[in-house]
């Protein structure tokens, strides 16, 4: 009977704890209800990046509306692919992906006054090739330009909750 209450007991504690540590789920912030809605400007079409972005966007429970304030525009983005290291073969061994972001947040209300000027966010991955597997190695490299793209997405969301404090 014990053990009964102790682990219920103990999952009550730990989350508790985790709670009162400022814990949180990665992807959730606390969005100001300035900041709930943004209009989104993707200036090259197609984007590999806008799905993302619209993803981290509603996970943060920030709506892509065409009538919101504040506006978000995507200048440009670059995906790059570059040999890493070579192989007593002169064969590829690793490969280095390179994506970057450029974008800026204008404030519609005053004039599309800048408030986050252009920014660049980059992120880098080098992965091992294995000339024996192509097809594993292709499938790895979609999966990392996968993450890349979650992991430029987020770092946007951030810079644009970054506006809490002076809005």
């Amino acid at each position: 009977m014990r053990t009964r209450l102790t682990l219920p007991l103990l999952a009550l504690v730990m989350s508790i704890a985790l709670s009162a540590c400022g814990f949180k789920l990665r992807g959730l912030h606390d969005v100001p209800e300035a900041l709930r809605q943004v209009t989104l400007v993707v200036q090259k079409q197609p984007s590999r990046f806008e799905p993302e972005l619209r993803r981290a966007l509603a996970t943060s429970r920030i709506a892509a509306t065409a009538a919101a304030r504040y506006r978000l525009e995507i200048i440009s983005e670059r995906h790059t692919q570059r040999t890493a290291t070579l192989t007593g073969n002169a064969d590829a061994a690793e490969y280095e992906l390179r994506s970057e972001v450029r974008f800026r947040v204008l404030d519609r209300e005053q004039d599309n006054r800048v408030l986050i000027p252009e920014r660049v966010l980059v992120t880098e991955r080098v992965y091992t090739n294995d000339p024996d597997n192509i097809t594993a190695s292709t499938s790895q490299e979609g999966l990392i330009r996968q993450q890349m793209q979650q992991d430029l997405a987020q770092q946007m969301v951030r810079q644009y909750l970054s506006l809490k404090a002076s809005s």
